[in-house]
């Protein structure tokens, strides 16, 4: 059902500028800039001093996340520009043209001011590709203070996990909130998948086996394009009936080897707007949270612990019998037991923060199977001060 609402950016001298956006569900389709005159009593919401006025602005939109651009939903042209023409802010436009265009933006990034500020049009895997792709810590060849960049990330993918997970609900609001200086700047874990040929991803969301790497492998077919969150449904019930959801992992020392159909090792409480599977985590703090259920849960048992994600309340235990849900704040292995030439490719699937990887092509050629997974706590990754911007 579309839905249509009227939110308020903010107030300057005489004009009062708000954004009519029209939605169904999560997908917006329409973007509209309005101003009111109304009497200048003196309070406006954007002041000349605030902490981004002297910082470099960037807006990064990855124009096929979500259902895409169209001129009726694009939020730049739509209201950042105008916004930003009004507000005399300076700012770099970087479009996505393929594939490549964020790794190769953020591989070559400079910055020209003490701090630049990246507004992030996108869902989760763009960030994550950004920061795969920037220079590392080792790249600084003397003791400067590093350059600030903070990240404001406004939600347009599918799920949105990182935004949703950090309070950030609404794209509109959340950018009335940046003009008016009500959003601050925080530090962000972020952790290592280091894999046997020597391959590593950097990610600071969710890596999976099993059920939700699947999904999003199954998803990431040119079936599924521009249909929203809806995929997700069809793919989970393809999956629930095709797929042997069996992966024998050996788990961290003081856990068992388990066999399961479902596992993550997840950093934020939400994957979705309104699905909070692992309600324990917080996206700032340095923690990874196993989850995994058991591969003995029949079909029907499986569903209904995937699905209490939409009931999970804030900080809930929800250990139970044939549900590991254990905390990690540091290094740590996991590993794929043995593998048979016989089975699918479906069972080494793995997902990184969008990244679809296969354990089978991360072997060191001509060496046996090795199936062990190294993860990393970061301390100092980017050659750059890495914070988010987030409600204060």
């Amino acid at each position: 059902m579309n839905q249509q609402d009227t939110i308020p950016l903010f107030k300057v001298g005489e004009k009062q500028f708000k954004v009519q956006a029209k939605n169904n569900d999560d997908n917006y389709l329409s973007f509209k800039l309005e101003v009111e005159k109304v009497v200048d009593d003196g309070t406006d919401t954007v002041r000349k001093d605030i902490v981004w006025s002297d910082a470099e602005v960037v807006v990064l939109d990855s124009v096929k996340s979500g259902l895409g651009r169209s001129a009726e939903n694009d939020f730049f042209t739509n209201v950042i520009e105008p916004v930003f023409d009004e507000l005399k802010v300076p700012a770099r436009v970087i479009r996505t043209e393929n594939s490549k265009s964020v790794t190769e933006f953020a591989s070559t990034f400079k910055p020209s001011a003490p701090t630049t500020i990246i507004i992030f049009l996108s869902g989760d895997t763009t960030i994550s590709e950004f920061i795969n792709a920037l220079k590392p810590n080792e790249a600084r060849k003397d003791n400067k203070e590093r350059a600030h960049l903070w990240f404001l990330p406004l939600p347009f993918g599918t799920a949105n996990a990182w935004a949703t997970s950090l309070g950030i609900q609404n794209p509109v609001s959340a950018f009335g909130e940046f003009l008016q200086d009500k959003l601050s700047p925080k530090s962000f874990p972020l952790y290592k998948a280091k894999f046997p040929n020597g391959r590593e991803v950097v990610f600071f969301i969710i890596l999976s086996i099993g059920f939700h790497a699947n999904l999003l492998h199954l998803c990431n077919e040119e079936r599924f394009d521009n249909i929203g969150v809806e995929k997700f449904r069809i793919a989970a019930q393809e999956i629930l009936q095709t797929y042997d959801l069996d992966y024998s992992l050996q788990l961290p020392a003081k856990l068992p080897t388990q066999h399961f159909a479902y596992f993550t090792l997840i950093n934020t409480p939400f994957l979705e707007k309104t699905y909070m599977p692992s309600p324990s985590s917080d996206p700032l703090k340095s923690e990874l949270h196993l989850l995994g259920y058991i591969t003995a849960f029949d079909k029907t048992k499986l569903i209904e612990k995937i699905m209490r994600g939409y009931y999970n309340k804030p900080q809930e235990d929800i250990s139970a019998d044939g549900v590991v849900y254990q905390p990690f704040s540091d290094d740590f292995v996991v590993s794929f037991e043995d593998a048979s030439d016989e089975d699918p490719n479906t069972k080494f699937e793995i997902c990184c923060d969008g990244h679809l990887l296969n354990m089978r092509d991360l072997q060191v050629e001509g060496n046996n199977f090795d199936g062990k997974l190294q993860i990393e706590f970061l301390k100092d990754y980017s050659a750059f001060d890495l914070k988010v911007l987030t409600p204060k």
